[in-house]
């Protein structure tokens, strides 16, 4: 799997309050995450680091459990289970934060993918983004959960982008004790790649920009530093953070692979050998009809008459 991560301050940014991870929990069990977040907890811990942790930690405590094994995981379990770690995740940030109905101190935007083997699933909550591109053709698979939004940027323009107000979220984690994160899930295909970022990106670059950057790149890498370097370009005021990943099905393909692996290793091994007794045995042969001497025979012939 080729997964590619940057983030960067926007102007006038005095701290990046976005954060980003990207682990792999398991052989066939990819988790990476971003999250925007506003705010701050006790002893100036950023929101969204701390979400973000909280939820690769209730996740890697379920793999621990056995939660992943090949017979004892579906679809619906994956789904329940990153709705668990939202939950975790929520209760974490709003107990720490010291919220309550009429005050808020601080929350964040957050968009996880959990893949397990070819099937993704997408939990959402705030004004990140996730984004698959198939075929050519780029789908938003997350709706953000704001008052109103901002149109970006013109496809293919060079001028920067206008100063903007940040969009007034109806829904995020860590600001209310119940959190309804949604849920998006995905079968994967071959060529199939993702995209995560935070408005950072997404506002000041269109859909049809991300797409060509999706398809045009030769790397997961490639894609993140032209993104971000037309957000630098266009004067974006906030801070940006992409995740981009491909080859997405490499995770889920190990796992066949190695089975097979041990019969054509052996299968290798015994060839091997049998070509080499062959080579042994026909050196020898050469090396004694070369150094085969007739007269020895004659002599030895004549000896016993």
């Amino acid at each position: 799997m080729d997964v590619a991560v940057g983030s960067e301050l926007g102007i006038w940014q005095r701290q990046n309050d976005d954060a980003h991870l990207s682990e792999s929990v398991a052989p066939n069990v990819t988790f990476f995450g971003v999250a925007d977040g506003f705010g701050a907890l006790g002893r100036g811990v950023p929101t969204a680091s701390m979400a973000l942790g909280a939820l690769r930690d209730y996740v890697k405590r379920r793999q621990r459990l056995g939660a992943f094994g090949s017979r004892s995981i579906s679809p619906s379990g994956v789904r329940a289970l990153l709705l668990s770690a939202l939950d975790y995740a929520n209760a974490r940030l709003y107990a720490h934060s010291g919220s309550h109905e009429d005050f808020v101190a601080g929350g964040t935007s957050l968009t996880a993918v959990l893949i397990v083997g070819h099937h993704a699933f997408i939990g959402h909550v705030g004004d990140a983004r996730a984004y698959l591109l198939r075929f050519g053709r780029l789908e938003m698979l997350t709706v953000d959960d704001a008052m109103f939004t901002d149109a970006v940027a013109s496809a293919k323009s060079s001028l920067p982008a206008r100063p903007r107000a940040r969009s007034l979220l109806w829904r995020s984690l860590g600001t209310q004790p119940k959190l309804e994160a949604s849920i998006a899930h995905v079968e994967l295909l071959a060529g199939d790649q993702l995209l995560l970022c935070t408005d950072g990106i997404h506002r000041c670059i269109s859909v049809d920009e991300i797409g060509e950057a999706l398809g045009e790149a030769s790397s997961s890498s490639d894609v993140v530093a032209r993104l971000l370097g037309l957000s630098r370009t266009r004067g974006n005021l906030d801070n940006a953070t992409v995740i981009v990943g491909r080859d997405l099905l490499f995770s889920s393909l190990v796992a066949p692979s190695g089975a097979t692996a041990p019969a054509l290793s052996f299968r290798y091994v015994a060839a091997m050998v049998m070509l080499i007794c062959a080579a042994i045995c026909l050196g020898f042969f050469v090396y004694r009809a070369a150094t085969f001497d007739p007269t020895a025979t004659e002599t030895y012939a004549t000896d016993h008459r």
